[in-house]
């Protein structure tokens, strides 16, 4: 009898793992599903640096980030969650081409490249820019996620910020931001 409950008990819990994981999308999923709110969606198409940069969700500031970044009360346990994910996705990822139609992969000459036709004096707005994403983390209920998104128009010329996620019935919304830099 305990054998029958123990098996049903893991055959229970296997199932709601795999339910679970069915609600956290691919990496490049996440990223289709966001790139029009942190991306330039006038254009069809965006140059992506091929591997993930480092997320910097790390360490954070609660009071900061609940009084200037938040744009809806988030709790403290979901952040120390995703910080923790963060932390422990140290490793390096690169992009899949084919999940991802909107963006084109590059290297880092290709990059440097596509960067060196913008004007020295840094044009406004720049004509070419360069993207790179941190590996993006959720939450194990597959409803907040964190990714960094970092924007590059030149030697001086960029952006680098922490963007925070919840899941909605209509998709993905930014609830959080926090400018990491600036040039």
């Amino acid at each position: 009898m305990l054998n029958r409950l123990l098996s049903l008990f893991l055959v229970l819990m296997n199932g709601a793992g795999a339910r679970a994981q069915e609600k956290i999308p691919s990496p490049e999923e996440f990223v289709n599903a966001i790139c029009h709110t942190v991306v330039d969606s006038s254009q069809s198409s965006y140059y992506l640096l091929g591997g993930t940069d480092t997320c910097r969700f790390v360490r954070y500031d609660y009071d900061e980030w609940a009084q200037y970044h938040l744009l809806e009360p988030v709790p403290i346990s979901i952040l120390n969650e995703l910080s923790e994910k963060v932390y422990l996705s140290r490793y390096p990822y690169f992009w899949k081409q084919h999940a991802m139609p909107t963006a084109t992969l590059i290297n880092h000459l290709q990059a440097d490249s596509i960067l060196s036709l913008n004007p020295p004096d840094g044009g406004n707005p720049p004509k070419h820019l360069v993207f790179s994403f941190s590996l993006p983390q959720f939450t194990d209920d597959g409803q907040y996620a964190v990714i960094d998104l970092n924007m590059v128009c030149g030697g001086r010329c960029g952006l680098g910020s922490t963007y925070i996620f919840h899941l909605t019935s209509k998709g993905w919304k930014m609830i959080g931001v926090y400018r990491n830099w600036s040039a």
